[in-house]
């Protein structure tokens, strides 16, 4: 059964810029066809202000093209959707992805979105659709974990060091820069890991 992944923009742009979108797609054995991002990423990536101010073109144009290359969501409006919108700390983009899983028997939710999988975590109210996205999402660092374990740590190394400093949790994981030895770049991912399971009460999955 074809496993579809979800990709909210803080993931692609977070892969895009570590150099590592590519291999951490590989990595989960899934290709380009898999995947499935917000309609509105590619007018996200092209006209946000904000990004421009933070990130250089040459960036923004390379997530872009990988966004262009992967298939848009149709937004559907339903009675999940209404509830999920009245939750503090979920978004509207974190909210279209998780509606979209609904139709999916298999898929993998990847984000860069703390505050949405803390709030989806504490909601009473959303119990159902936990129960749901259980071991299904997959946040970043363990994207780069996996990465590190299926294509060695100097070739990941070698693509995040000049991206490191677009990123808090990169900055602190990378910040020895070329000296980061393996044992110190995994023992921080793991500990990133560990508390957002912590956090998450068995929403990550298990890679």
């Amino acid at each position: 059964m074809p496993t579809v992944c979800f990709l909210d923009n803080d993931a692609i742009l977070k892969l895009v810029a570590a150099n590592l979108f590519c291999p951490a797609i590989s990595s989960l054995g899934l290709t380009q066809a898999d995947l499935r991002v917000l309609p509105t990423a590619k007018f996200y990536f092209r006209q946000s202000r904000r990004l421009k101010k933070v990130y250089p073109e040459s960036l923004l144009q390379r997530t872009l093209e990988v966004v262009n290359a992967c298939a848009a969501l149709t937004p559907t409006v339903d009675e999940e959707l209404q509830r999920l919108q009245v939750v503090e700390g979920i978004d509207p983009g974190e909210e279209v992805l998780i509606v979209a899983t609904k139709t999916e028997p298999s898929f993998y939710l990847v984000t860069g979105d703390k505050c949405c999988l803390t709030a989806l975590a504490t909601a009473g109210e959303l119990q159902d659709i936990r129960g749901r996205l259980k071991g299904r999402v997959i946040c970043v660092e363990q994207l780069i974990l996996r990465v590190i374990e299926t294509q060695g740590f100097e070739l990941v190394l070698t693509k995040v060091l000049p991206a490191r400093d677009y990123d808090t949790a990169l900055k602190s994981i990378f910040g020895s820069g070329e000296k980061a030895t393996r044992e110190n770049v995994l023992l921080s991912l793991e500990a990133y890991i560990q508390d957002l399971r912590q956090v998450t009460e068995g929403l990550l999955a298990d890679l």
